[in-house]
């Protein structure tokens, strides 16, 4: 299962890897939760750059070999969340990093990886508009907390506690429901598999420099993430 502790171990690792601007693993969780709820398919050579906070004409991916394993890590987490939400929903649960010191969830990193997502696509979103009053009312909450979380990052940290809104964080059991009844609308809409064809982290899976970029956009992997 590809949240398994030594799993999610391993992609933070190469997360880490790409850079300090790059993506933490609840906030992937949040991105590809967005990725597939979308009403539009979005082709991996599209959001991939956004994984590491980059344009598409940068990437920290500049050896074939490091390349295919972090590409491939990060698909088999795509994909083993795709296959939850079409065959096994009632398992969905949003990964949420706990604070040390509060116990509480902070929900905010995944959040920001679920907004990132509708910044790809928001014309196809707008289509929610017309969707039924749970449908609706689910994609509410969440634009919610990105509007929270945003007005939580832009507030003054000399603040006093006592000056700032209060705020009823939402718990993962309400996430998850959200997510589910988004999912339950965009299957109805589209049925069609958003899973990625793409193997797990083999010596074998190795991406030369002249042959087609894993991310799918079509170019050869020289003139795409191998650019330096």
């Amino acid at each position: 299962m590809a949240k398994s502790a030594n799993y999610l171990d391993r992609l933070d690792d190469a997360l880490e890897a790409l850079g300090p601007d790059a993506m933490l693993v609840e906030e992937l969780d949040g991105f590809v939760a967005g990725l597939l709820l979308c009403p539009e398919p979005i082709k991996p050579g599209d959001w991939l750059p956004t994984v590491w906070h980059v344009g598409n004409d940068a990437s920290p991916l500049t050896d074939p070999a490091h390349a295919s394993r972090v590409f491939a890590l990060i698909v088999q987490y795509y994909n083993s969340v795709a296959r939850t939400l079409s065959d096994h929903p009632e398992r969905y649960q949003p990964l949420l990093p706990v604070d040390p010191d509060s116990g509480e969830l902070v929900w905010q990193v995944w959040i920001d990886g679920f907004a990132a997502a509708t910044d790809l696509r928001p014309e196809a979103w707008s289509r929610l508009d017309d969707a039924d009053e749970a449908t609706a009312a689910a994609f509410d909450r969440l634009l919610d907390l990105i509007e929270i979380a945003d007005a939580e990052a832009d507030a003054d940290a000399d603040s006093q506690p006592s000056e700032r809104p209060a705020i009823t964080a939402p718990n993962s059991d309400q996430i998850a429901g959200w997510i589910l009844t988004l999912n339950h609308w965009r299957i109805a809409h589209d049925p069609a598999s958003r899973e990625i064809e793409w193997g797990p982290p083999s010596a074998a899976r190795k991406v030369g420099r002249n042959d087609p970029c894993p991310c799918g956009s079509g170019k050869k992997y020289k003139r795409c993430c191998g650019m330096t």
